[in-house]
Order: structure tokens, then sequence, then C-alpha cells
């Protein structure tokens, strides 16, 4: 398909044919989006957090044939494709693996091995497998190369303190690390390190600090996932709390707190909610436009999303936007299927 800009895309999304596409979950939307980055004001460096929400082309559509342990507890996943040996796990290439079908739609391992006919992902996904039933997907990892190539505009340097710098979160682990492009080098780099083929992981949140005053406008060409998407929410230690960066991965402004599935009822498969934001998790959604951040809880006593007494179960997360949860301590860590305001339009 000819690349075109997806929110004009996206007026689409009530015609059969999309319709058609994301029972199927096939995503034929393909085009660009746009990410801002602010300039600083002044001195100060400008804080910037932004979200991958266009995806990199589906390489694999297949059907569980037979599952099975490996040695190290991983899920080896039988396919009747044809299969190139490592084609989806080498060190420069790496993919994961996203369930398509049924309640954990959405869900997702890194690839550490493929064989002709097989294929070994990290976790032991067996029981939400079903033979000849299951559906995936195989996509490629964006890495700082493919995301954001030669820098994508933003100031280059010979180091990290002169240049500005990407901080991709772990959803996993809520652990930044910060990396610049080298201009020296033309590589990312993390230190004296190539970073290039560092992947940024499905759901994560990245933090851009600018280091100059003019703003930059970033343009990515992908496709769009028209139904869940999971992203780990990491636990908080015994002591503190955990911070996750997280992304809004579609090209739209996401559904409202309300919708958002963050809430549960059960602390141990979402956020834990409390009578204010001290005793509650809360999740902080940041202004793209300013970099401030507004924290909102679940209220147990008024049993809607809130921000200090203000009811704020509306609100929504910007496009191209992560927001930070912060788990309080002693609380595990948890997966958020996080549903598509794309699918939403067509109810």
């Amino acid at each position: 398909m000819k690349k075109t800009n997806l929110f004009a895309v996206l007026a689409l999304a009530a015609t059969p044919a999309f319709l058609h596409a994301q029972t199927t979950n096939f995503s034929d939307i393909v085009g660009y989006t746009t990410l801002n980055v602010r300039g600083k004001t002044g001195s100060a460096n400008a804080f910037s957090y932004i979200a991958l929400n266009v995806h990199r082309p589906v390489a694999l559509r297949s059907v569980v044939g037979t599952k099975s342990l490996n040695g190290s507890g991983q899920s080896v996943i039988a396919t009747s494709s044809s299969l190139t040996a490592n084609q989806f796990s080498s060190s420069s290439n790496k993919h994961y693996v996203r369930i398509t079908s049924g309640s954990n739609t959405g869900l997702i391992s890194e690839i550490v091995a493929n064989d002709t006919s097989s294929i070994t992902v990290a976790d032991n996904l067996n029981s939400v497998l079903d033979n000849g039933v299951t559906q995936f997907e195989v996509r490629p990892y964006w890495t700082l190369a493919s995301a954001f190539p030669a820098g994508a505009g933003l100031k280059t340097g010979t180091s990290a303190t002169l240049a500005d710098t990407l901080t991709v979160i772990d959803p996993a682990t809520g652990a930044g690390n910060a990396y610049f492009y080298s201009s020296s080098a033309n590589q990312w780099r993390r230190g004296s390190t190539d970073s290039s083929s560092v992947i940024i992981p499905p759901g994560s949140g990245i933090m851009v600090t600018r280091k100059d005053a003019a703003a930059v406008t970033i343009q990515i060409s992908g496709e769009v996932i028209t139904s869940a998407i999971m992203a780990d929410v990491a636990a908080g230690t015994s002591s503190a709390a955990k911070f996750t960066f997280l992304a809004n991965p579609y090209p739209t402004a996401s559904v409202s707190l309300a919708q958002s599935g963050l809430y549960t009822g059960n602390p141990a498969t979402g956020v834990a909610a409390g009578s204010t934001g001290t005793l509650a998790d809360t999740v902080t959604i940041f202004d793209p436009s300013t970099g401030a951040g507004n924290a909102y809880f679940y209220s147990s006593s008024a049993n809607q999303w809130r921000r200090g007494s203000t009811d704020s179960s509306n609100v929504t997360i910007p496009e191209g936007a992560a927001v930070m949860i912060t788990r309080k301590a002693n609380r595990g860590a948890f997966e958020w299927y996080i549903p598509s305001p794309i699918a939403t339009i067509n109810q």
C-alpha cells in the first residue's frame, strides 16, 4: 500500500474492508506518523516522553501446529510454514512472536532461535497455545537504527554529554539506558559501544533529552496494529516503588483511563486502588507539548479515576506519548493488555 498519513487512513476505519482486516488480525494500514520532540528553554534541557506508535511489517503469519518445551523451559512452536534457520533470531535482526487470536491476543515473546519448521521463544507460553488453533504473527523489533536512522534529526555529538540522548526504558524491569548518535562513528552508541541493533520492545516508553532550542519532528513509517498490545508493568520492590514507562502504541489518542484496562479490581492483574494517590498506584500522563506530567489514581472510595478529588475517568493518553506507571512497594508485576482505540472506533 502507498504510504500516507496514518491519521487520514484512520478515517476509513468504518469500512467493511477494515472490519474484515480487524477480524483476521491483518493490518493493511500502512503509513507514517510524526513524533514531536520539544526544544529546550533557556539553559535547561527539555525532556520529551515519546512512543513508537506504528510497528514494523509482519514477517510471518501462522497457526500453532504443535507446542513443546525445551530444556530451558522455553516454548517451541512448530509451524507448517517453511522457514530459514535463524532468520528471526540473529543478533542484528531480532524478532518477536505476538499472539493474534483468543483471550491472550497481544501477548508477545522474543524469538531466541528458529530452524526450518519451528520457532523457540524466550518464555513458556504453552498454557496459552492451542495446537491447530492459536494464531500468531512474527514481527521484527524496532531498533535504534531502524526507528531513528542517522539520528533522525536529533543533535549528534562525540559523546552523550554533547548529543541529544534517547533513554529506552524496558517495560519488564523499569531499567533505562541512554544512547546518543555519534557524529564521529555515525552510529548509535552507549559510551563507546555500537548500539545500533539495540531493540526497543513493543510498549516501551522512550525519554528524549533535547539539548538544542529548536523542536524536532521525527517521521516514522510502519503498520498500525488493530487489536490489543501487551506491555509488562514492573513490580515494586520490598521497600520502594517501581516506575515503568510505557507507550501509547497506537497512532491516535488512546482510550480513556476508564476504558484502559489498567484497573481490573484485582491488584494482582492491574493497578491497586486507594483512597489517595499516596496509597494507590499512579499513572502519570505527560503532555507532549509541555513535558509536564499529571498523576492519576483509581479511587477506592469514589470508584473512579481521579487527580486529587477531580473525576479523571475520561482523560486519555496522547498519541505518540508515553506514560509512567508507579507500582508501590510489595506489589507484583502484571501484564497490561492495552485496548486498541482503533477497534473502539468500529464498535
